[in-house]
């Protein structure tokens, strides 16, 4: 069986995540789809008014809702709540690097340099554990290699 290359399709209840706009970093629903390059999106739950919205303008996130085509937005926030997206966001590793992300535009030059050096300590740490396990293993292998070798004189 062939392998599926997209997982994420466009399609009637997929939500959405909005990169450009007014609404940017808000979440949607693909309510219909207008054409080939835009769709009808709706975000009862997240303050985005119903409208029409390109597809280079937002990224398709993993979840997916049961609804009819052109659903109402009444029955549409019950269906969203229901599914906790709004849960399921926040807790994604997507939303983490958004967040990540926002920090680190917001540090100073003296936080970015006090990041640095934890980074360099840690390596350090890192790398003397790594070092040490690396010569214990080759310790115990030239050791089963002298047993080996006495065993076949």
């Amino acid at each position: 069986m062939p392998k599926e290359t997209f997982r994420k399709l466009i399609q009637i209840g997929r939500v959405v995540y909005l990169n450009e706009g007014p609404y940017r970093g808000k979440l949607a629903v693909i309510v219909d789809i207008i054409d080939c390059n835009k769709a009808l999106i709706d975000g009862p739950c997240s303050g985005v008014p119903r409208q029409a919205f390109k597809f280079s303008e937002m990224f398709l996130t993993k979840y997916l809702l049961k609804i009819n085509r052109s659903q109402r937005s009444k029955i549409l926030r019950g269906v969203w709540d229901e599914a906790q997206i709004n849960e399921k966001f926040a807790a994604s590793k997507w939303n983490q690097n958004l967040e990540k992300e926002v920090v680190r535009s917001n540090m100073t030059d003296f936080d970015r340099y006090k990041l640095g050096r934890a980074r360099q300590s840690r390596n350090r740490l890192l790398n003397r554990v790594h070092n040490h396990i690396r010569k214990q293993h080759f310790k115990a292998l030239r050791v089963a290699k002298m047993k080996k070798d006495k065993k076949s004189k």
